[in-house]
């Protein structure tokens, strides 16, 4: 009886410490700041402003410091919010259900994607996922075009239109347009994970790095 008694003391000790779902977590949004959600990503606007200036889908301006909450979900007031995602305070939803003005915490920066299946435009293909730079350039006939809208996506469109067959994104906002490798030679391949500096027109893209270019081209290209 005395074990019994003992045990039934420690179960109601227990139960008396689980945090029920909605804990001291939950937060309590006042003032203009009156949307409570769970957000993924908190970012400073100039962080990824093209992308959110621009549209199609967004279209919307802030301060360059403003906090944008991105890739959100509705918080439930019974439970908090899962996995990476964080409570945060905003002022007002845009179209594209990305918040404005938000109270925080910032969080770390999407990590960028190497996937781009669907990403590029017109049946354009990755043709060397990191390549090696230098000097004289791993392209033939290249110009170059610094983009403050620069992606995957971006810079080949670009070439195309003044009819490259081969593009390459370099250190973030460079654009490289070419008729083909220099030498007729594929450039050495560097490891993927040195071409992982994030693209000015979008924080989720990665546009190479220090010597490092991300190579595509054209369905049609030798």
């Amino acid at each position: 009886m005395l074990f019994d008694a003992v045990l039934a003391t420690a179960a109601v000790t227990l139960l008396a410490t689980v945090p029920s779902p909605a804990s001291a977590q939950e937060p309590v949004c006042t003032g203009s700041r009156s949307e409570v959600l769970c957000a993924r990503y908190i970012r400073p606007y100039s962080d990824n402003a093209y992308t959110w200036n621009v549209g199609p889908f967004c279209n919307f301006t802030a301060a360059p410091t403003a906090l944008i909450a991105d890739n959100v979900e509705r918080y439930d007031y019974g439970y908090n919010c899962s996995g990476s995602y964080v409570a945060t305070c905003c002022d007002h939803w845009t179209s594209c259900a990305i918040a404005v003005d938000c109270s925080g915490p910032e969080t770390a920066l999407p990590e960028t994607t190497t996937n781009l299946d669907g990403e590029l435009p017109n049946n354009w293909v990755t043709a060397v996922p990191c390549a090696v730079d230098n000097a004289d350039r791993v392209l033939t006939n290249t110009i170059v075009t610094y983009l403050q809208s620069n992606t995957p996506y971006r810079c080949p469109e670009a070439c195309a239109k003044k009819g490259y067959q081969y593009a390459g994104v370099e250190y973030g906002d460079e654009c490289y347009c070419g008729t083909g490798y220099t030498g007729g030679v594929k450039p050495q391949a560097a490891d993927p994970s040195e071409c992982s500096m994030t693209c000015p027109g979008s924080y989720y893209f990665s546009c190479g790095g220090s010597w490092r270019m991300q190579i595509f081209k054209a369905p049609y290209a030798p």
